[in-house]
């Protein structure tokens, strides 16, 4: 476990393309009798000593079994890049705030705990700042891990009108070069054969697809 870094887990997803499937929304959805949301924290929880979930204020999250801490959204509806924004506040406000944030959302309840530690170590690293995986060609935020220290970065970006991640990649690769260091999946599949960490469940079909395979357990 490193005791320089939180996770930031946005929970504020409406889960409109799984319609009547997620009428509580991604953190409620269930996979191996035990909520998305539970088997993420879980996971995140084995690696580093704080969660912070991030929520619309009306929304009623799942009961998980390991501490978390509860942060509402400021910018409600402004999308992840918003909640992380909030999540790393809350973190950094606190007595000895951490050096680093593992960013995962709750719709990836097969997240490995092996591929949470990669993502640390390597932003761990100066002049890294945010290991950023790519999977299927794309960079892949959740999960992904972050300098703490870049959150005036991200708030000028959501302040300028570009809250994506996206966004945020291109304007450190032009204020700070070397800051995002591509995890590539090579090292990925090392941790996650089947990259399952990055599984992320959007649709019907994704939610079946995830019911086919086996059931996820804890610590994966």
């Amino acid at each position: 476990m490193r005791s320089d870094a939180v996770a930031i887990v946005p929970a504020g997803g409406a889960a409109r393309r799984l319609g009547p499937l997620a009428p509580a929304g991604k953190a409620a959805l269930m996979a191996g009798g035990r909520s998305f949301l539970d088997l993420v924290c879980t996971a995140l929880a084995a690696e580093v000593p704080r969660v912070i979930v991030v929520a619309p204020a009306d929304c009623v999250l799942p009961t998980v079994a390991v501490p978390v801490e509860v942060v509402r959204d400021t910018r409600p509806g402004a999308g992840p890049l918003a909640a992380v924004c909030d999540g790393l506040a809350h973190a950094a406000a606190a007595a000895g705030p951490p050096r680093l944030a593992v960013l995962c959302s709750c719709d990836v309840p097969l997240v490995s705990r092996g591929v949470i530690r990669l993502l640390l170590e390597t932003a761990a690293v100066p002049p890294a700042r945010w290991a950023l995986p790519v999977v299927a060609g794309r960079p892949q935020p959740l999960p992904s891990a972050i300098a703490v220290d870049l959150l005036p970065a991200i708030r000028a970006c959501l302040a300028a009108g570009r809250g994506g991640f996206r966004d945020l990649a291109e304007t450190l690769s032009r204020t700070l070069p070397a800051a995002v260091v591509h995890v590539r999946p090579e090292a990925l599949v090392a941790h996650d054969p089947g990259l399952d960490s990055f599984r992320d469940v959007d649709t019907p079909e994704d939610l079946a697809a995830l019911a086919a395979r086996r059931a996820p357990r804890a610590g994966d």
